[in-house]
């Protein structure tokens, strides 16, 4: 992720309305204190899509989840190295639990106190997934500056594969065909949330300019009602 100035990380965890309003005003403020080069690298932040900013909020909202999901998922990755089963599993455990307490905080910002539907839920959970998978996402999450929603290769060990399996034990249940088949499944869920989530940001830009627009036109009303009314007071006065 590119640096971006102390200020600029408050964006990537407010709510969607409120991005394009914030990002304008954290530009104007370096502006103003002469910082050019940081606030254009601001004015030029592409809104991260809802799913994100609910993560981050809710990686703020809980801080003790976030730092712990990250460490389980350290702990996951390391105990797949080795053939230590159960303490393969406590990290998963422990994994799955602080995921889920993150995915509720965020998925509780974007319902807003309507439904979410089963697609977006999914969008947040895999995004959350992905990220304690990554190491440089793992630690944007943390920190609530995730950007966009990221793709992580071999991302199976945290969804669900057997553990590792003990000395003495047999073959994996899962044969390679069923593996594959998972992955392929997955790859398309990530391919139709991106581009569920395209879809939501250009409706909610286009939402935007609409309100922009009807804000425009109000005022163009307003200036040819306040110009009608000199004019006629104009001739009024030009006929007395």
């Amino acid at each position: 992720m590119d640096s971006l100035p102390s200020e600029a990380e408050a964006l990537l965890a407010t709510s969607p309305d409120e991005f394009v309003r914030e990002r304008q005003r954290v530009t104007r403020a370096l502006r103003d204190e002469g910082r050019r080069d940081e606030a254009e690298a601001v004015a030029t932040m592409r809104k991260p899509s809802p799913v994100v900013l609910a993560a981050n909020r809710a990686a703020r909202d809980r801080p003790a989840a976030a730092k712990g999901a990250a460490k389980a998922a350290e702990r996951v990755a390391k105990a797949q190295l080795g053939a230590d089963t159960a303490a393969y599993r406590t990290a998963l455990t422990e994994l799955e639990q602080s995921l889920d307490l993150l995915a509720q905080v965020a998925l509780a910002h974007l319902s807003k106190g309507k439904p979410v539907t089963n697609a977006v839920s999914r969008r947040l959970r895999d995004l959350l997934r992905n990220a304690v998978a990554d190491e440089t996402a793992r630690g944007e999450l943390v920190r609530g500056v995730l950007r966009e929603e990221t793709e992580t290769a071999g991302f199976g060990a945290f969804a669900g594969v057997t553990p590792p399996a003990s000395k003495g034990r047999g073959p994996r249940s899962d044969s390679a065909a069923k593996r594959k088949q998972e992955e392929k499944r997955r790859e398309r869920e990530r391919e139709l949330g991106d581009e569920l989530a395209r879809a939501e940001a250009s409706l909610e830009e286009a939402m935007q300019a609409e309100k922009r627009a009807e804000r425009e036109r109000q005022d163009a009303e307003r200036a040819v009602e306040s110009a009608r009314k000199k004019l006629d007071r104009l001739r009024t006065d030009a006929e007395s």
